[in-house]
């Protein structure tokens, strides 16, 4: 629990200088409408592959007091490893994991039409090997997991576009220069309200809680336990100090 505290008390110190997402309410004065749009789906297949994976995105089409904007932020992992990355026990041995994830870093178009939800823009996929350590006492208890993590990047700045709709509920994302990334849809929300993307407890807004359920998960990566892909909100595939502070960023007064 400690520990837990010291990390929540480390984000709310470093919001000024590491969070980069910027507290989205609405300033007073400032008309805001719009359309708001989040999707989750479980990557199923990479190619002729079969393989296991999330992808999220949320997007907003939103006209404040009369100028148009739209943004929008998508993050996809996945494995050929099915068990390793959807594994929710602790390890009880020493293991190598490989994965893959995909970030939109700059977007180019975003539509809703229906139900039909389209993202395009410029992207971003590494490679993450993770090496877990686990330390055992004579009697075979486990007594520490560690890990380590490295990331290559193997596709950068190429062109491609998430598309999902609920009916069928299903999505493709093709980027250039990989295979497409394939599967189920597991919602599509349409809001006319700001969708709060630092809002994991699902309360309608952002507070400690959400602070410390993610602190809970501090140093998770892909292929440990503890690892929530939600909960990576600045997609670089780790759970650390970055998110943290993104949400201390966007806790509400």
């Amino acid at each position: 629990m400690r520990k837990i505290v010291s990390i929540v008390l480390l984000a709310i110190l470093g919001v000024s200088t590491l969070g980069f997402l910027a507290n989205t309410g609405n300033a007073a004065g400032v008309n805001i409408e719009g359309t708001w749009v989040q999707m989750r789906g479980f990557i199923t297949q990479w190619g002729s592959s079969s393989v296991y994976g999330w992808v999220g995105a949320v997007a907003g089409m939103v006209n404040k007091s009369g100028a148009y904007y739209e943004w929008a932020r998508v993050h996809a992992v996945w494995s050929e490893d099915v068990f390793r990355l959807n594994c929710t026990e602790p390890p009880t041995g020493n293991f190598t994991f490989t994965c893959y994830g995909a970030r939109l870093v700059n977007m180019t178009d975003v539509s809703l039409e229906g139900t039909l939800f389209t993202v395009s823009g410029y992207w971003d996929v590494a490679k993450m090997t993770v090496s877990v350590t686990v330390i055992k006492n004579e009697s075979g208890k486990v007594i520490k997991i560690s890990w380590e993590h490295t990331i290559e990047k193997i596709v950068e700045n190429a062109e491609g576009q998430l598309q999902a709709s609920l009916a069928p509920p299903e999505f493709v994302l093709s980027i250039t220069g990989m295979d497409p990334l394939s599967g189920v849809v597991k919602f599509i929300s349409i809001e006319y309200k700001e969708i709060k993307i630092c809002d994991m407890s699902g309360d309608g807004k952002v507070n400690i809680v959400d602070l410390v359920k993610v602190a809970k998960r501090y140093r998770a990566v892909p292929g440990i336990w503890c690892y929530e892909h939600s909960m990576d909100v600045n997609f670089d595939n780790i759970i650390d100090i970055g998110d943290l502070t993104t949400i201390a960023a966007n806790i509400e007064g």
